[in-house]
């Protein structure tokens, strides 16, 4: 049954649960919810809770995901690579294998918060949100150097970790030219930004275990 736009009772939904229905990631429902196309409600206890309602009429709107859909788009694209990447052979041999649940846990989450950076960052219009998300990248990058050296991950290790990251990046936005042909004068800026964010990444890697101090959290 089709639910009225106005409701008395309103059901509300999560920031996860509304990216699901739109297709889109946080970074993309953060901007659209700034630029007004979008309402959010905050709980008592603070947390972000939107009108399903409101959610279902942005998807049918027939331009919901126009000028924001190919960072969202990349980035959905990106997480069912790396989702898969982690299940394969080649990240359980070798001293891959050797890393503890922990560990794992701890890389898993903090390339989770890489993604979310790269979609802000080839998102934005913004300069300062572009330096901020650059500033973020190579401090995430130290984060990852201090996680492994604490594994007992030498630099050459972390280092090829760092490529198996970055291929898959790579390989998504050079095959998006020939899958979005009606985005292609977007597809540079955003290849070079999102080139720009895993070169910080490598300076952060670099930088702290060359200094061989941890980075505290951002």
């Amino acid at each position: 049954m089709a639910e009225s736009l106005v409701t008395p009772a309103p059901e509300w939904v999560s920031i996860g649960r509304a990216c699901q229905m739109l297709g889109v990631n946080p970074a993309t429902l953060r901007q659209w919810t700034d630029a007004g196309r979008l309402g959010v409600y905050r709980t008592p206890g603070g947390h972000r809770r939107f009108s399903a309602a409101e959610v279902a009429a942005l998807r049918r709107a027939p331009d919901a995901h126009r000028g924001a859909d190919l960072p969202a788009a990349l980035v959905a694209q990106l997480q069912a690579r790396y989702r898969a990447l982690g299940h394969s052979s080649s990240t359980h041999h070798g001293w891959l294998a050797e890393l503890g649940t922990d560990t794992r846990d701890e890389l898993r989450a903090l390339g989770d918060e890489l993604l979310a950076e790269l979609g802000q960052l080839i998102g934005t219009p913004s300069p300062t949100g572009r330096r901020t998300g650059l500033a973020a990248a190579r401090r995430i990058g130290a984060r990852y150097a201090a996680i492994a050296a604490r594994a007992g991950v030498d630099v050459g290790q972390i280092v090829e970790a760092y490529v198996m990251f970055r291929r898959p990046l790579l390989e998504v936005l050079a095959n998006s030219i020939t899958r979005y042909p009606e985005t292609g004068a977007e597809i540079g800026p955003i290849m070079r930004r999102a080139e720009r964010l895993m070169d910080e990444v490598l300076e952060g890697i670099t930088a702290s275990s060359t200094s061989g101090r941890e980075t505290p959290h951002a």
